[in-house]
């Protein structure tokens, strides 16, 4: 699906509204949530028919945790949302499932991680993916311990923060095989330097998919000195399992990179290669492992 197949209120949530965080900062002057967004982790984890199995991560009285696990199989997909996502989540899922189909890979399950993401206070989202991160890296490391196989670990705009959070966060000892940003929502130096760039020895193989079209990110991150990693690329070498793919000439905005054939394909062939698999474990696992 295209970005202009998407409905109008859709593009409202995640794309128009995420103009400039600086600008929207500076406008409200203070934190203003919007409470509609709070309540979308509510229930249990439940696969449903014909789409992804949806995990809730949120903060409770307790801390931050999830409502499920995820499911034990060869292969699996994990894709994590960004700011006002939630409300769609299991559709941009099974957008990016879709495009990886069409490229060649087929997971065995899919699992949609769902987050509060809807709030106008887009510093503190921004500030919770480092924990929704946290949180993501004890399910993969349960996953390991349960005698799971391969995750693909796949986030769009505040999700990309998500996922390079998620393998810095994990344990020594546990990998994931494949992490990917989809015009993530970060600054280049984030993955060039800290706090990321720890988190890439935990991997096998890192991909992150930017534009140049993707005003939306370009907008709010880089500037002089930096660039914006969902619109220019890290501007940096983070790590040899660390590869930056400019799909400008596919991806026209910043919610386009979700069901794009383009990225599609090439995380399928990327995964296809076969270079990273064998499960991430734990310290008993096969530490040829990766993720990415």
């Amino acid at each position: 699906m295209t970005d202009t197949d998407r409905p109008a209120e859709e593009k409202t949530t995640d794309e128009s509204q995420m103009t400039d965080r600086r600008t929207l900062l500076k406008a409200t002057g203070t934190t203003i949530v919007g409470g509609a967004g709070l309540a979308a982790t509510s229930g249990s984890a439940s696969a449903q028919f014909g789409g992804p199995t949806v995990i809730g991560v949120d903060d409770g009285l307790l801390g931050w945790s999830a409502d499920g696990s995820i499911p034990v199989a060869d292969e699996v997909l994990v894709f994590i949302h960004g700011w006002f996502g939630d409300s769609t989540v299991e559709s941009q899922t099974t957008d990016v499932q879709d495009s990886l189909e069409s490229g060649g890979y087929t997971p065995d399950e899919t699992v949609a991680i769902e987050w509060p993401g809807t709030t106008l206070n887009f510093a503190g989202a921004e500030a919770d993916t480092e924990d929704v991160g946290e949180v993501v890296a004890g399910l993969v490391e349960e996953f390991y311990d349960a005698g799971g196989g391969n995750i693909r670990l796949v986030g769009h705009s505040l999700g990309g923060r998500c996922v390079y959070w998620t393998a810095t966060k994990l344990s020594s000892g546990y990998e994931i095989e494949t992490v990917a940003g989809l015009g993530a929502a970060a600054d280049g130096s984030e993955i060039c330097d800290d706090p990321w760039n720890p988190g890439l020895s935990n991997a096998c193989e890192v991909r992150n998919y930017h534009s140049e079209n993707d005003s939306t990110v370009g907008g709010a991150y880089g500037g002089f000195g930096d660039t914006a990693l969902g619109t220019e690329g890290a501007g940096c070498t983070p790590g040899a399992n660390y590869t930056d793919v400019d799909v400008t000439y596919s991806v026209g905005s910043h919610l386009a990179y979700l069901g794009d054939d383009t990225v599609g394909s090439d995380l399928a062939d990327a995964i296809n290669a076969g270079s990273c698999t064998s499960g991430g474990g734990g310290d008993d696992g096969d530490d040829g492992s990766w993720w990415g």
